[in-house]
């Protein structure tokens, strides 16, 4: 009786893991925005990988020519690796994503108490010798403690090759945030925030979280200011870079091209 009402009040309370990823995902893009050849193909199998730092594993597929098409989290119990395996599995179907990076990790511990009603039968007879019956109600006190995690998952489709030159020399940027400025001590620029594998920025020495200040004298102050230059670049012609790393600035010199 009791392993039930525990079994009830995991069903009332929590996520199902089945159900967890879905109800909680937020796609980046809408469905079917990159091209159809770059999604999961029916019959195909999505590769998961679990992972204890995400956002370092999120630069690391990204960086080998992914994109994010969607991320989803939830805070559950304490569900198996084979559960989480199939759910994202079988959600990943569902959204065409070829690869999903998942954490887990321990966020606290729900203590509580809970009653449950029990139902009591009685009869009697009374003094004319007629029967009678009647009810009580008895509660029992079971206390409960549940481990509960946060559950994290990113999902992937590959950048086929015909498309890579829209991110020539190889990075994508990103404007400065609030908490940038106040870690950087810097108000413009704009951020890098993947550097893509075998690229000319690659073999450059560019590394994400370097602040670009200027490209072949221009101000870099948002990330408009580096479209711009982008756009008018030709294949071979050179960039010089300011940046700021840890601080201090750098000047990078590369070919604009892949």
């Amino acid at each position: 009786m009791k392993k039930m009402l525990i079994m009830c009040l995991f069903a009332i309370f929590f996520v199902g893991c089945a159900s967890g990823f879905k109800s909680f995902y937020n796609p980046w893009f809408n469905e079917n925005y990159f091209p159809q050849e770059a999604y999961l193909k029916e019959g195909e199998e999505p590769v998961l990988m679990k992972t204890s730092d995400l956002d370092a594993k999120y630069r690391e597929v990204t960086s080998r020519w992914y994109w994010c098409i969607g991320y989803s989290g939830f805070n559950g119990p304490n569900y198996s690796e084979n559960a989480v395996y199939r759910s994202i599995a079988n959600f990943s179907k569902e959204v065409k994503a070829k690869v999903v990076i998942w954490s887990k990790s321990y966020t606290d511990t729900r203590n509580g108490v809970f009653s449950s009603p029990q139902t009591h039968y009685h009869s009697y007879v009374d003094a004319y010798g007629m029967g009678h019956t009647y009810t009580t109600t008895s509660y029992s006190t079971y206390s409960y403690s549940i481990d509960r995690y946060d559950y994290s998952a990113y999902f992937f489709i590959p950048i086929p090759e015909k498309y890579r030159m829209q991110y020539a020399p190889g990075f994508t940027v990103a404007n400065l945030s609030q908490k940038d400025r106040d870690t950087y001590k810097q108000n413009v620029g704009c951020k890098i925030i993947t550097v893509f594998e075998n690229s000319v920025a690659y073999y450059a020495n560019v590394f994400y979280g370097d602040i670009i200040t200027k490209i072949n004298g221009r101000k870099i102050y948002t990330t408009a200011d580096f479209v711009d230059i982008r756009n008018a670049s030709n294949i071979g012609d050179t960039w010089k870079m300011t940046i700021i790393r840890n601080g201090k600035p750098y000047k990078i010199s590369l070919r604009f091209g892949l």
